[in-house]
């Protein structure tokens, strides 16, 4: 990527960039960000590690590889977000917004964030030039258990993860409005969230190693012969969702608002099997309680964050 003249807007962009792999052949160009979230590291770790995995196997690669990092101000503050959450902010009309606005006036460092990234990402995303474009935005969770693909339920979304044999969740992205993903499937692409494990564990980084690098053969940007010891990270994949479904759907989400007072139960797991009336959570206003059956999915055990937890339901 060819950066202009450097100027401090330039240095602030740059500053985004991993790196990038330009293959000797023709493929889509897949881009992974980490860091969305300023207490969710992994995902730049692990970019991070595939970058250098990739470097020596440039000439096998088809297409182009790009690792970015999310909002670096967060990061930085090892907090979710410093004003708002950046991962809510994809929205067509907030973008524009914020592509048309002087950094100097943007409201939140989170915007002046996406400002950056935009201008990595507008001139791939939105070109015309007809290349599949393949984002895997990487995140890690406050509870405890699995790993897990946030995805619309488009045929080609479902070609590309079923390999890694995860639970893709679908139906989830309505109620978590202004993703990465949102501005990704709205340009036309495919746009997944790849939640991998718990904040700060090697467990998620091993999951995030492994499903990444699934991931990449399945697109087919590499062959999985050229990675050195592939088998032994499929191996791993496959023996940590055995006991998990494939295919799930979003069924309900608890909102928590300013002023809730919201404390979830100890010990709740991604995936536990919950019935009608198990008692979940309290708040100010008393005991939360499951109004539908299903399996749990990020219950929230930390200060920052609005989705309380989500029920879902196993799916053909």
């Amino acid at each position: 990527m060819i950066f202009p003249e450097i100027t401090e807007e330039t240095k602030r962009v740059k500053a985004h960039l991993l790196g990038e792999i330009k293959g000797a052949k023709t493929g889509p160009i897949i881009i992974a960000m980490g860091g969305a979230h300023g207490n969710e590291e992994t995902g730049v770790t692990v970019i991070q590690q595939v970058l250098e995995m990739l470097t020596p196997l440039e000439k096998e690669i088809k297409g182009r590889f790009i690792g970015i990092k999310g909002n670096i101000s967060a990061l930085q503050k090892k907090e979710r977000f410093i004003s708002e959450d950046m991962n809510r902010l994809w929205k067509a009309s907030i973008l524009d917004k914020i592509r048309r606005t002087p950094y100097d006036q943007l409201t939140s460092p989170d915007r002046a964030e996406i400002k950056d990234l935009l201008q990595i990402l507008d001139p791939i995303v939105l070109s015309e030039n007809g290349a599949e474009v393949i984002f895997i935005d990487l995140h890690t969770f406050s509870g405890e258990g699995g790993m897990f693909c946030i995805t619309p339920r488009k045929e080609r979304n479902i070609e590309v993860l079923s390999p890694l044999n995860i639970p893709l969740i679908f139906g989830i992205e309505q109620a978590l409005q202004g993703t990465s993903m949102e501005y990704l499937n709205e340009a036309g692409h495919i746009g997944i969230a790849f939640e991998t494990g718990t904040h700060g564990t090697e467990q998620a980084e091993k999951n995030a190693l492994a499903g990444l690098l699934v991931l990449l053969t399945s697109a087919g940007l590499i062959a999985s012969t050229e990675i050195p010891g592939f088998d032994t990270y499929y191996a791993y994949l496959m023996a940590k969702v055995e006991n998990f479904p494939h295919k799930v759907e979003y069924v309900y989400k608890h909102i928590i608002e300013d002023g809730d007072e919201f404390v979830m139960k100890s010990d709740f797991k991604n995936f536990d099997i919950i019935r009608k009336g198990d008692l979940l959570a309290e708040d100010k206003n008393g005991e939360i309680r499951a109004l539908v059956d299903g399996y749990l999915l990020m219950p929230l055990y930390q200060k920052q964050g609005n989705d309380g937890f989500f029920i879902i339901r196993a799916c053909k």
